[in-house]
């Protein structure tokens, strides 16, 4: 088996994008104007785009035993992503969410994590952690105690054989498993939340202080996704910040999934020697090109 650069730790789904431009009350109607399916899931979306930007990546997730599993595991496939550890569990139905989009920028989602409640493959990973680079983890993979002791002990161990790491918390895992998060910091490299997630996670802080908590609790450093205000780069040595792209002429369909995207550009960046700076401009690109793409990841 070819070696890889990067092996990511994640959730897989299939997303029902929907975008309307009314929100019904409970119990209402309304029609989309478009409809469509995508592959999603934090952890699925940065690997496919760290494939597609050239960075060769493997990723480990669970898939259920069902046709949405079969059409994740082609599309996986299909974008030349390493699934020699995406799991198919007969017994269980695949991640799948809908994400209703509405003017403004809006989104409002339901979904069932099916599979992805289940463990990583932990002894497959093990045996194979030495032939990556790097370690990136989605913090969907911490939810419930037996998921993070087992991605604890890739961690662990991907550190001892000399991998870089990086940590994206997720909204709902800084709510949920915020405890195991910081736990795992003293052992990521790079720590990339999102303005919300880094404040259920270090409190209602000064942003300063936010990220002066972060670093204490042992990661190399905060890479912050913020949005329309671009990102910044906090370590003990130095703080960056970068605007967001901007270009009028492009339309903003969704802006799920780019902060997965941002983490795809910025890692591959770092791997490759970037400068914080430059790095976080690759990010902020990365995350340009998905959010003006309906369709996917840069299709």
């Amino acid at each position: 088996m070819e070696n890889r650069t990067c092996l990511v730790l994640g959730d897989i789904n299939l997303d029902f994008n929907l975008h309307s431009e009314h929100y019904p009350p409970e119990g209402g109607r309304t029609h989309a104007g478009q409809a469509h399916f995508r592959l999603g899931g934090s952890g699925c979306q940065t690997a496919v785009a760290l494939n597609k930007l050239g960075c060769l990546t493997a990723l480990a997730g669970n898939l259920g035993g069902d046709m949405l599993g079969d059409w994740c595991a082609r599309q996986i496939e299909a974008a030349g992503v390493d699934g020699r550890f995406v799991r198919c569990l007969p017994d269980e139905q695949t991640g799948f969410f809908m994400v209703v989009n509405t003017p403004g920028g809006q989104q409002t989602t339901f979904g069932s994590r099916g599979a992805n409640a289940l463990p990583l493959p932990e002894n497959a990973i093990l045996k194979d952690l030495e032939s990556f680079r790097h370690l990136h983890i989605s913090g969907y993979t911490l939810h419930g105690e037996e998921q993070y002791e087992v991605v604890r002990c890739i961690l662990i161990n991907a550190r001892q054989a000399g991998l870089t790491t990086s940590l994206d918390p997720g909204i709902c895992s800084s709510q949920q498993a915020r405890e195991e998060i910081l736990t795992l910091l003293i052992h990521i490299d790079y720590f990339l939340p999102s303005l919300e997630e880094l404040a259920l996670l270090a409190g209602r802080l000064p942003l300063d202080e936010q990220l002066e908590f972060a670093l204490d609790q042992g990661c190399g450093a905060v890479v912050l996704k913020m949005g329309e205000r671009g990102s910044r780069y906090f370590d003990a040595n130095q703080a960056v910040q970068q605007p967001a792209v901007q270009e009028a002429v492009k339309q903003i369909h969704t802006t799920n999934g780019a902060g997965d995207c941002f983490n795809a550009g910025f890692l591959k960046a770092s791997l490759e020697g970037a400068s914080p700076k430059a790095a976080l401009q690759a990010g902020n690109a990365a995350a340009f090109r998905l959010i003006t793409n309906m369709y996917g990841i840069f299709e």
